[in-house]
């Protein structure tokens, strides 16, 4: 049942969210995060690819190895049934492949010639450098540093224990 909060309390309330200092920095975390991946799939939309896709292609890449859907869902923070619709709509466009080992259950996932050129030769990432080098090396650092914090200890708190080899 809901509590009936008189308009002095109610107030009080207000004031006191609109002082938190935890509250405004996650809404200006928010914010940053909006209007950078804003800038990232204006870049990305003339390629037909998004945002998602990109980062599985970057994973990918970076790997020399197929990587399971697990390992990606991992990754990614998203739900495993999530990324398994995402890898579908690139294996359609050609941008992956699926394979399997003999004797393991696991579908292992690799980036396609199409999906490394797509990635290398086209998504430039301009955005990214133009906002990031709005930065000095110490403030990228200092950034690093504390988006680092803010990941490991929002991971802990969600008993995200996993923690992928090809992460710092």
């Amino acid at each position: 049942m809901m509590r009936t909060t008189n308009r002095n309390e109610l107030e009080k309330i207000r004031t006191s969210k609109k002082c938190d200092a935890e509250i405004n920095l996650y809404i200006l975390l928010d914010q940053a995060d909006s209007i950078v991946t804003n800038a990232v799939e204006l870049e990305l939309k003339h390629l037909r690819v998004t945002q998602p896709q990109v980062r599985i292609l970057t994973m990918l890449s970076r790997q020399d190895r197929p990587v399971t859907i697990e390992e990606l869902s991992n990754w990614t923070l998203k739900e495993f049934n999530s990324v398994s619709t995402l890898i579908n709509r690139m294996e359609k466009k050609g941008l992956v492949q699926k394979s399997k080992k003999d004797g393991d259950l696991k579908t292992y996932i690799s980036l396609t010639e199409k999906g490394s050129e797509l990635y290398h030769e086209q998504v430039t990432e301009r955005s990214i450098h133009l906002i990031f080098d709005a930065l000095s090396p110490e403030e990228r650092d200092q950034l690093k540093d504390l988006l680092f914090k803010i990941r490991d200890i929002t991971r802990d708190l969600l008993g995200v224990g996993y923690k992928p080899p090809f992460l710092p």
